[in-house]
């Protein structure tokens, strides 16, 4: 994959970040990171990426927040940006929640690095 595909990735945990970031960037994607859904969203419109990777439960503004921002978004590229959310939440109710506001797929954490890149080309076809 071509380093000029840019992603996202927006979580407040730090080493989640880290590992993102190292797996993605050894695979030639260009990664950039947002410790908290405030400055990830802002990020999004900015940088317009190609792809977002969401945490859902955050502090202050969640992943739900986000996805609902970016979505909302109808006079920016951003609504259309494929978001991977990303998170430890499990229950049926939570993805059905996070795919009817918009997200394109769902994975839960701990995840298997395999599956992750696996799911990234899928994604950035969309």
């Amino acid at each position: 994959m071509a380093a000029e595909t840019l992603i996202l990735a927006i979580d407040d945990d730090l080493d989640i970040l880290k590992l993102i970031r190292f797996m993605l960037t050894k695979e030639g994607y260009s990664v950039i990171t947002a410790d908290g859904g405030a400055e990830g969203l802002r990020l999004a419109k900015e940088l317009n990426p190609d792809l977002i990777l969401l945490d859902v439960l955050m502090p202050a503004v969640s992943g739900l927040d986000v996805l609902q921002a970016v979505r909302s978004d109808k006079d920016s590229k951003t609504n259309t940006i494929p978001i991977l959310m990303l998170t430890a939440q499990v229950a049926t109710e939570d993805i059905d929640e996070a795919l009817s506001l918009g997200a394109n797929a769902y994975m839960v954490k701990p995840f298997r690095p395999s599956n992750l890149l696996a799911k990234i080309p899928t994604l950035l076809k969309k």
